[in-house]
C-alpha cells in the first residue's frame, strides 16, 4: 500500500508541476487578445459606421489653375461608376447633390450600366441624364463594364482589351435622346462663361502598349494629336486612369485636364484618407483617387458611387461625385 501511495503521489506531483508550467500561458493569450481587440475596436467600429454611410453621397472638390482661362472660372461636376447602385428609388440624390454644386458642365464618366443591362436599367439611366441635362450641359463616356452595352460590334486587341466600338447599340441612341452628348474618340468645342473649352473622350490606352499593334495604335495617336490641336482648354474623359497614367510611362500629353473614375479608390481604403489598399492590380497603387500632376497635365480620379457591383462593401471610402473648379492662372 505504501509503495502504491508513493507512486501515486509522485505522479500527482509531476502533473502539478506541469500544470504550474502551463498555467501562465493561458492568461497571457487572453491578455494579448484583449489588447489586440482594444486596439482594433475603434477601427472595427469606424469601418462598420463607414459602411452604414454608403448610401450618402459626398462631394470631392478640386481646384486647378490654367493660363488658357482669361477671365471666368468654369465648374465641372463628374459622376461615375454607378454600377446599378440605387442610393434611392430613382437616384434623385445624385441629381440633388449635383444641382447644389451649380456646375457649368456635367460629365458622366463611364460604368453607369453593366454589359448585361436590361431595358429598364437603360431607361433609368436615361431618366437620370434627363434630370442632369436640366441643370447643365451633359457629356458622357463609356467604361469597361458598359462597353458592350454601348456597342453591338467592336474591335478587341490582344489580352481581351477593348479597342474601339464599330456599331453603337440603341442604348446610346436612347441616352443621347436626353440631350446628353456621347464622347468616344470625338470631341466638342464649347464656350462656357466666355471661356473656350474642348471636351473629348477616349477609352483606349493612349500610350504605346504591347496589346496593340502599330496599325491599331496609330489611329489613337492621331485622335490625340487632333484633340490637342487647339488653343482652347482641353479636357479629356478617360474612364480608366491607365488610359493615360502608368507608373512606368512618363509622357507629356499636352492635355490640360484628364478626368477618370474606374478605381473606386480600391473599394476598401485606408482610414484617414490614406488611399486605396489594392486596385488596378496594384498594392497601395499610385493612381487611386485624387489630383495628380503628369508633366503639367492635371489628372483627377474620382472614387465613384459604387464598386464591384455591390459584392464588396466600401469601407473608409464613401461614394462621391467630383467638383472641379478651373480658374484663370
Amino acid at each position: 500500500m505504501l509503495r502504491i501511495s508513493t507512486k501515486h503521489t509522485r505522479e500527482q506531483d509531476r502533473h502539478e508541476e506541469l500544470d504550474k508550467q502551463r498555467s501562465p500561458l493561458l492568461p497571457r493569450i487572453i491578455k494579448l487578445a484583449a489588447v489586440i481587440l482594444l486596439i482594433a475596436a475603434p477601427f472595427i467600429v469606424a469601418a462598420f459606421l463607414s459602411m452604414l454611410s454608403n448610401s450618402t453621397l459626398e462631394v470631392a472638390r478640386y481646384d486647378i489653375r490654367n493660363e488658357k482661362l482669361t477671365d471666368s472660372p468654369v465648374r465641372v461636376v463628374m459622376i461615375s461608376d454607378l454600377h446599378r447602385k440605387k442610393l434611392d428609388e430613382t437616384n434623385q440624390q445624385v441629381v440633388d447633390k449635383t444641382a447644389l454644386e451649380k456646375p457649368d458642365i456635367i460629365v458622366v464618366n463611364g460604368d453607369m450600366l453593366e454589359h448585361d443591362c436590361t431595358e429598364e436599367e437603360v431607361e433609368a439611366f436615361a431618366y437620370l441624364l434627363e434630370r442632369l441635362c436640366a441643370i447643365a450641359p451633359v457629356y458622357f463616356s463609356v467604361g469597361n463594364h458598359d462597353f458592350r452595352a454601348f456597342y453591338s460590334e467592336y474591335e478587341v486587341a490582344s489580352r481581351k482589351e477593348y479597342l474601339i466600338g464599330t456599331e453603337q447599340t440603341d442604348a446610346v441612341k436612347r441616352l443621347e435622346s436626353t440631350g446628353a452628348r456621347y464622347l468616344e474618340r470625338n470631341y466638342a468645342d464649347i464656350e462656357v462663361n466666355g471661356e473656350r473649352l474642348r471636351i473629348g473622350g477616349l477609352y483606349a490606352l493612349a500610350y504605346p502598349n504591347t496589346c496593340y499593334t502599330v496599325e491599331q495604335y496609330l489611329p489613337i495617336l492621331e485622335y490625340i494629336y487632333d484633340f490637342c490641336d487647339t488653343d482652347a482648354f482641353t479636357m479629356m474623359l478617360a474612364h480608366r486612369p491607365r488610359s493615360f497614367a502608368h507608373p512606368l510611362v512618363d509622357i507629356n500629353w499636352n492635355i490640360d485636364l484628364i478626368l477618370s473614375g474606374h478605381t473606386h479608390n480600391g473599394v476598401i481604403a485606408l482610414p484617414f484618407g490614406l488611399g486605396a489598399i489594392w486596385c488596378a492590380s496594384e498594392f497601395l497603387p499610385k493612381y487611386d483617387r485624387g489630383l495628380f500632376d503628369m508633366n503639367g497635365c492635371s489628372l483627377i480620379i474620382g472614387a465613384g458611387i459604387d464598386g464591384h457591383r455591390g459584392i464588396i462593401p466600401r469601407i473608409f471610402n464613401p461614394p462621391e461625385i467630383v467638383t472641379v473648379d478651373i480658374r484663370p492662372k
